[in-house]
């Protein structure tokens, strides 16, 4: 069961979305490598702090996925992503 309350869900479906670009446009055998994985999930991040921002400026209402705001998202996949490069 997903929570989430006004524009929260893109903090799941912009992580899907990037890796799904990154595996159509860099991968040869349409496998996710590491470093490709990575830097999706790093650029989801910012995609996802960018739009909290924005979504919490325009309007009053919440923008969440599991009671964390949209933002917040952004930095766990920003971190997720580090921690893949570095073990990588």
């Amino acid at each position: 069961m997903i929570i989430s309350r006004g524009w929260g869900l893109l903090g799941l479906l912009l992580p899907i979305l990037v890796i799904l670009i990154g595996i159509y446009f860099f991968s040869n055998d349409g496998n996710a490598t590491k470093p490709l994985l990575a830097y999706s999930l790093m650029i989801s991040g910012v995609l996802n702090i960018f739009s909290g921002i924005i979504f919490h400026q325009k309007s009053d209402k919440k923008h969440d996925l599991f009671f964390m705001p949209l933002s917040i998202w952004g930095i766990i996949w920003i971190v997720l992503g580090l921690f893949i490069i570095i073990s990588a």
